[in-house]
């Protein structure tokens, strides 16, 4: 699926009413959804969600545009405007969905602020690079998608004209889907842990999976588990989805509480 429109005009934000319509033809939103957009800019995405939706959530740090936002539609009783950043803004309790042209820089941050919140978006569709979105499909396996693979299935539904933004972009951009797993495959207890694990395993520099894994594992549990999936050489990055899961729950079963307060206290870095 290709969304395009012929025409043009000026700076980073799409132009087109009619593209948004589009998009959200494309998407799962409903009309009883409640809907959190962030960073609406000059409002094209927002005006189209206020017909779709029942409830639209704005987040937008800029207190001009957001000032400009609540003016134009102070008659809408659909419309919660936050004038904060979406790393910083509390996200809903209750179920909702996530359609927005996001800051492409912001790419990491904001999903990993979404897959970090106590309550997940049933779906996000989300317009970013398509570089950014390779990242989380996983082939070969990133840590972007071993950290959204066991909450999300996620899909490219298209491409998006880049003449279709105001101030044309350089690189190419997708509309991409980001549907919840009816269940997830890490229970939400260990979902902090989780993320822990894998994000050490990726930040340790070593050569192998195994390498990385050193300071974790004894020789015979790095044996056994060398074994199991025979991760003999193999790169962090070379570790199928399937095996980091069940790697994973053969840690939380093996490993002594010494090892895993390594990865309980780990603290990633921040990705841009």
């Amino acid at each position: 699926m290709v969304f395009r429109n012929p025409k043009s005009l000026s700076q980073n934000f799409i132009k087109y009413p009619s593209l948004v319509s589009e998009l959200l033809n494309a998407s799962d939103i409903k009309r009883t959804d409640t809907v959190l957009e962030i960073g609406p800019g000059r409002g094209v995405i927002t005006q189209q969600l206020l017909r779709h939706v029942s409830q639209v959530i704005v987040v937008e740090k800029d207190p001009i545009l957001a000032g400009k936002l609540i003016e134009l539609n102070k008659n809408s009783p659909k419309l919660k405007i936050l004038p904060k950043s979406i790393l910083d803004c509390p996200l809903p309790t209750t179920p909702y969905k996530v359609f927005s042209n996001i800051p492409f820089s912001l790419t990491s941050k904001i999903v990993s602020r979404f897959l970090s919140s106590p309550t997940l978006p049933d779906s996000m569709y989300l317009i970013m690079q398509r570089e950014a979105a390779e990242k989380y499909f996983g082939s070969p396996e990133t840590q972007s998608s071993l950290l959204v693979k066991p909450w999300y299935e996620v899909e490219i539904l298209g491409d998006i004209d880049r003449s279709s933004f105001t101030r044309k972009p350089q690189v190419r951009i997708v509309f991409v889907k980001f549907k919840k797993r009816p269940l997830a495959f890490i229970r939400n207890e260990d979902k902090k842990e989780y993320r822990h694990f894998i994000a050490y395993g990726f930040s340790q520099w070593q050569p192998t999976f195994l390498d990385a894994y050193k300071d974790i594992f004894t020789y015979t549990q790095k044996k056994s588990l060398e074994k199991t999936f025979k991760l003999s050489n193999l790169k962090p990055s070379q570790v199928s989805f399937d095996n980091w899961l069940q790697i994973f729950k053969s840690y939380l079963k093996i490993a002594s509480e010494s090892q895993r307060d390594i990865i309980l206290n780990f603290r990633p870095k921040k990705t841009s």
